[in-house]
This record gives structure tokens, C-alpha cells and sequence, in this order.
């Protein structure tokens, strides 16, 4: 009998600790998993850091040529490019998503879109340049002359008294499909201060 207790306590002991083991690595593993994703949170900020650091000049210099708040195009192009992540900011130089007016100077990618309020994966063609300079030149010429079916889409957002109203201007006057496009670019220029370079 008391080999049997014996037996079945060893058994017990034995449970305990691989239970305590498993545990142990189940913990490790949750713990490697929150840095792994904090890692990427810090690179992920740095990175939109960089990217807002490096074009937010050209922004102001459109605001004060055209009085588009300089924090709609840096956020735009934040949002539109990953922060200028994507491949085609990357490769393509395209840093707003503006869909090719021609055949020359344009690729065919996937992208999504909002059809009849519905998220979709397409593959349309986007405008292709030689540098985000002329990508920021493009997108301050669509925005000044709007689109070949309608010169006057934006011309809410050239007259804009903010970037709250300039945002949802551009929800309202078509530049995107997704339906919280507004909030995204507000809220993007909230997370990085981005109205300090409206001043």
C-alpha cells in the first residue's frame, strides 16, 4: 500500500512539474511575443518619424503656396504610403494612391477599396513618378484642378479654415472609398502633431 501512495505521489510530483514547465514556456512565449510587437510599434514610429521628417518641408512649402494645410498632405501621404513603406511609394514614388491619368506612366497593383460600403481587394492602375517630390507636385496639382469629369471636386479643401474640415472635405468630395477615411487622416495628425506644421 505504501508503495502504491509512493508511486502515486512521484506521479504527482512528476505532473506538477511538467505542468509548472509548460507553464513556464507558455509565459516565455506570451512575454518574446509582447516585445516582438512592442519592437515593432517602436520601428513602425521611428520609421513614420523619418518619413514625416523628410517630406514635411515640401508640405509646408505647398501650404504656403496654396493654403492646403500642410498637415493633410504629410498625413495623407502617411496614410496613403504606410508612411512611405509601401511598394508603391517605395518603387513608384507614389506617395497619395493617385490612380494613372495615362498609359505611359502607370502599374497595376492590388489596393483596397469601399464598393457599395463593402471592403474589397482590387487591382487598379496607379500614377507612377521619379521621385516624392513630383508625387507631391502631382497631388497638389489634383487637388487645385480636380479630376477631368469634374475641375471643381476639391475646391472645398483649397478653401478649408482647418485640418478637421480639410479632412472631411476630402471624405465628402470622393479622394477616398473607405468611409472613415476623415477620421483616419485626424487622427493621424493628432497621434504625430502634425497641425505644428500649419504654422
Amino acid at each position: 500500500m505504501k508503495k502504491k501512495r509512493h508511486g502515486w505521489l512521484i506521479a504527482g510530483v512528476i505532473i506538477v512539474i511538467v505542468l509548472v514547465v509548460a507553464a513556464g514556456g507558455f509565459y516565455a512565449h506570451h512575454v518574446a511575443v509582447q516585445r516582438q510587437q512592442q519592437r515593432q510599434q517602436q520601428n513602425a514610429q521611428i520609421s513614420a518619424t523619418r518619413f514625416i521628417k523628410t517630406i514635411a518641408p515640401a508640405a509646408q512649402r505647398e501650404q504656403k503656396r496654396t493654403g492646403i494645410p500642410a498637415s493633410i498632405i504629410i498625413a495623407q501621404a502617411g496614410l496613403e504610403s504606410e508612411w512611405g513603406r509601401s511598394s508603391l511609394a517605395q518603387k513608384y514614388h507614389n506617395l497619395f494612391g493617385v490612380k494613372a491619368m495615362d498609359k505611359k506612366h502607370r502599374v497595376r497593383l492590388m489596393t483596397t477599396e469601399y464598393l457599395n460600403g463593402k471592403k474589397k481587394h482590387v487591382k487598379v492602375y496607379f500614377a507612377t513618378y521619379d521621385s516624392w517630390a513630383d508625387s507631391i507636385d502631382a497631388h497638389t496639382r489634383l487637388l487645385l484642378a480636380g479630376t477631368t469629369d469634374n475641375p471643381h471636386r476639391y475646391q472645398n479643401v483649397t478653401k478649408a479654415k482647418n485640418y478637421k474640415e480639410a479632412a472631411r472635405d476630402l471624405q465628402q468630395d470622393g479622394y477616398a472609398t473607405d468611409p472613415d477615411y476623415a477620421n483616419k487622416l485626424i487622427n493621424a495628425i493628432q497621434k504625430f502633431n502634425l497641425q505644428k506644421y500649419d504654422k
